[in-house]
């Protein structure tokens, strides 16, 4: 049980030295007037956005032929 309490503790302390350098932390410089900065940050979000996309339309289609069996099995099941 010591060692719970130990490692309890610790996480706490983890957690409170996490929460203090994210606060203490400077914020990047945000630039309005810069139009090349502006189309760079959004064409980043964009690319980003794209590939997370993509990366969950590789991973649902590889889940589909495990899912597609047993859900045509449950329906006939049911009928």
């Amino acid at each position: 049980m010591k060692q719970t309490v130990r490692v309890a503790s610790h996480a706490d302390s983890l957690v409170s030295e996490m929460r203090q350098l994210v606060q203490t932390a400077a914020a990047g410089p945000i630039i309005h007037d810069d139009p090349a900065q502006l189309e760079r940050t959004v064409s980043t979000r964009i690319a980003t956005f794209l590939m997370v996309l993509l990366v969950m339309i590789i991973f649902g289609t590889s889940a589909l032929p495990d899912v597609g069996p047993s859900l045509a099995k449950v329906i006939q099941a049911h009928l």
